[in-house]
């Protein structure tokens, strides 16, 4: 029994250290579709760049926080606004603070701290994510091509890096998935989602972006009646 259960993590492992393909659209000038193929690395190992912007001594109290914006979200905000505030140039603590106020359902304040952290930290891949998808939710098409400075793939964004953390290509597949989906490229969506179900079936971004392509029976039955309402004042 111990020998299947490690067979099976050795598979896993040698799943999650194989080249991961990245097919996404990219829209061209003439507005139309072409298709680029990138490889890169996807690791599971911990992303230190942006923790390292902080001294040693703030680096301690990051897994209390972490567990805080989870558990005691209302604790950990004002802790992460005081350290926000003395380091903007980290933006882990502004990802932090926008998943605490997450959790207390203060969208408001979430959608500040998003919009603060893109301000500040452009460059940074998951203050592109978290923005992108506020301006998804708002239907902004043409500000997510803005954000992402029409690359709709982690190399054309970044080629200078050959891998990725696992987390960061779930965010960004899953927005490129949203963003294809609701902007009726269906091709793109798809193939972002199939990247999606190859290397993170289990994911709560693979999770959301299925229930676009496969909805539930009462989501059928909501845009059905959406859609006839719609035809109807059409027809009026």
């Amino acid at each position: 029994m111990a020998k299947k259960s490690s067979n099976k993590r050795k598979a896993r492992n040698k799943r999650r250290n194989e080249l991961a393909r990245g097919v996404d659209a990219v829209i061209s000038k003439e507005a139309k579709d072409t298709y680029y193929l990138s490889t890169y690395n996807i690791t599971y190992e911990p992303i230190t760049k942006e923790v390292n912007k902080l001294p040693k001594n703030i680096l301690k109290q990051m897994d209390e926080l972490n567990f805080q914006i989870y558990n005691e979200p209302q604790e950990a905000i004002p802790k992460l606004l005081v350290l926000k505030d003395k380091y903007p140039d980290a933006p882990i603590l502004y990802n932090y603070l926008a998943k605490a106020y997450g959790n207390v359902r203060d969208f408001a304040a979430m959608e500040e701290v998003c919009i603060e952290n893109y301000a500040n930290n452009p460059s940074y891949l998951f203050a592109k994510i978290n923005y992108a998808q506020m301006c998804l939710n708002k239907r902004d098409y043409e500000k997510v091509a803005e954000i992402f400075d029409n690359k709709f793939d982690l190399k054309l964004l970044y080629p200078d890096r050959n891998e990725f953390h696992i987390t960061e290509f779930e965010g960004f597949t899953g927005v490129m998935c949203e963003y294809y989906y609701q902007a009726g490229e269906s091709d793109a969506a798809k193939l972002s989602y199939d990247a999606l179900k190859e290397v993170s079936p289990d994911s709560l971004i693979f999770k959301r972006v299925h229930s676009l392509f496969y909805p539930g029976m009462i989501v059928k039955f909501l845009r059905k009646l959406l859609n006839k309402k719609a035809a109807h004042k059409l027809q009026a």
